[in-house]
């Protein structure tokens, strides 16, 4: 017997496109709860901390 969590498994290791192309085989209209993108990155250090890091080297030239 097959259960529901087989199809989900291999649906989540598809491609957005493969998802998409399923979907439309299927003629269901895909559901708009797919994954946040994550484009956003984290900065490496804060203007803070990049501004006493550069006023510590600026007073060893001094």
């Amino acid at each position: 017997m097959l259960k529901a969590e087989t199809p989900y498994n291999i649906i989540q290791t598809l491609s957005e496109s493969e998802v998409a192309r399923l979907y439309q085989m299927l003629g269901v209209q895909p559901t708009l709860n797919s994954k946040p993108k994550q484009n956003k990155k984290k900065p490496l250090i804060t203007d803070a901390e990049a501004t006493e890091y550069l006023l510590k080297k600026l007073k060893r030239y001094t």
